[in-house]
């Protein structure tokens, strides 16, 4: 999450709704043939491969058994969101609503590990599914729980960040040393309880935007790397997260903060197998140039990506909020959100698109009171893509329509020769076909790393 970093000059919501429009400028940029070639190209090009798969007994003698049905049933491209509300209303019909909505569009969660809410009182762990309530918090069994449930990749965000507010805890002392001591401590303990169950994880985060109020060991961004190396031997991607920044920084190039920073990390052998790129609207003047065409186009989002290539490394876009205000706000939203995941889907680096906030009202607060009501703080942005009553806006229905229709590879093929070849989506698919008057389901998968011709076998 970033912070809140407002222009001098706000807008009235009046003046706001007065102004905003999609100019022609925006909607020349996004459809410029060439644009779209590259990222009609990129999709073709980066998300998808030609695929056999080869029958046989359990001998393995070539077998050649009736039509083949193929359904891409996960993705191996992360669509996500923050897990930040499961299990968080007081209606538990609400708590199934939310479920059933996130389970329909993403394969990959973010779960919470803030250290003020995961640690409240030194020593006292909130891991556990028994742990007390805490809004946008909930305890991290409870969200691997629920990605079990619905077989959905969990990621932990985040184990190392100077901000005051979200992640440094009131009763950490004011000392380097023993805050380096007490961050080792804190890594240790979630490295050996969630080492194995996730993978990947936000290691550092927001470094080039620090606080530089707030007192951090020396060079703590190399030390959690080097560190999280040690605790977490078995998980397999660290991601260095930049806030949103990091889009307009990079007309730099080589010798923006972000890029001068990675590199610096990974002379020194830093353990970075990802960076990590936020995309949040949250300022009313960018707001209006974004519809105008003047900011985030895709000039820019693929000069940075292009950029950050350099590093040969994966690059996830980890945190999204896409605003939607004035009256035809959710239409906007809609059509940005639309644009934005296909030129993302497209680029070869990237591999990871995690929007922040399901459902409008429960962004980060502002305050919460001491009887627990929430003060409204990111809210505002009307950045989800459910209203607060679950029903759906625009771009829910953009991103069902593109990440379950529109990239979904549904093949029926009879064999030849015992095989069955076809071009299709990396990820996972079900095998469905007959021999002997009998069915056979089965899973393969294709991931983009991976072999591109599996065996069947049909006993």
């Amino acid at each position: 999450m970033m912070k809140h970093i407002l222009t001098a000059t706000v807008l009235t919501l009046s003046a706001l709704q007065a102004l905003a429009q999609l100019s022609d400028d925006y909607k020349n940029q996004w459809g410029d043939p060439a644009v779209q070639q590259r990222i009609a190209d990129g999709i073709r090009e980066n998300r998808m491969g030609a695929f056999t798969i080869r029958f046989t007994d359990k001998e393995g003698n070539p077998v050649s058994p009736g039509e083949v049905s193929l359904t891409l049933t996960r993705h191996d491209f992360y669509f996500g969101a923050n897990g930040f509300m499961v299990k968080g209303f007081k209606n538990p019909k609400e708590d199934a609503l939310y479920e059933e909505n996130f389970a329909k569009l993403f394969n990959f969660v973010t779960i919470p590990f803030y250290w003020p809410e995961l640690e409240p009182e030194p020593g006292k762990l909130r891991f556990g599914k028994d742990s007390p309530y805490s809004y946008r918090r909930p305890a991290p069994d409870v969200v691997l729980e629920f990605a079990r449930k619905y077989n959905i990749t969990p990621k932990g965000h985040t184990l190392v960040w100077d901000n005051p507010r979200w992640s440094i805890p009131t009763w950490l002392p004011k000392d380097e040393k023993i805050m380096e001591q007490k961050i080792s401590k804190r890594l240790q303990e979630i490295g050996t309880r969630y080492g194995h169950d996730i993978q990947i994880w936000d290691v550092v985060n927001e470094v080039t935007d620090r606080h530089p109020d707030v007192l951090m060991p020396k060079d703590f961004a190399l030390k959690a790397f080097k560190e999280s190396e040690r605790q977490f031997p078995n998980s397999n991607v660290f991601t260095l997260n930049f806030t949103t920044g990091i889009w307009g920084r990079s007309n730099k190039r080589e010798y923006s903060a972000d890029y001068l920073l990675i590199q610096n990390l990974l002379q020194r052998n830093a353990k970075i197998n990802a960076i990590g790129m936020q995309f949040h609207n949250f300022s009313e003047p960018e707001y209006e140039q974004i519809l105008k065409g003047k900011a985030m186009t895709p000039t820019t989002l693929f000069n940075t990506l292009d950029l950050y290539s350099d590093f040969n490394l994966p690059i996830h876009i980890t945190e999204i909020t896409v605003s939607a205000l004035t009256e035809k706000g959710p239409e906007y939203q809609a059509v940005m959100a639309e644009n934005y995941y296909k030129l993302w889907f497209s680029h070869p680096k990237v591999e990871g698109i995690i929007w922040w906030n399901l459902l409008d009202g429960t962004a980060a607060p502002a305050a919460i009171k001491p009887d627990g009501s929430i003060v409204p703080g990111e809210d505002k942005w009307k950045g989800g893509l459910l209203n607060r009553d679950f029903t759906k806006k625009p771009a829910f229905d953009v991103l069902d329509r593109l990440i379950n229709k529109e990239w979904r590879t549904n093949v029926t093929a009879s064999p030849k020769n015992n095989a069955v070849s076809y071009k299709g989506f990396y990820g996972t698919y079900k095998v469905v076909t007959q021999r002997n008057g009998k069915k056979y389901e089965k899973d393969v998968q294709f991931p983009k790393s991976g072999t591109r011709t599996q065996v069947v076998v049909l006993d």
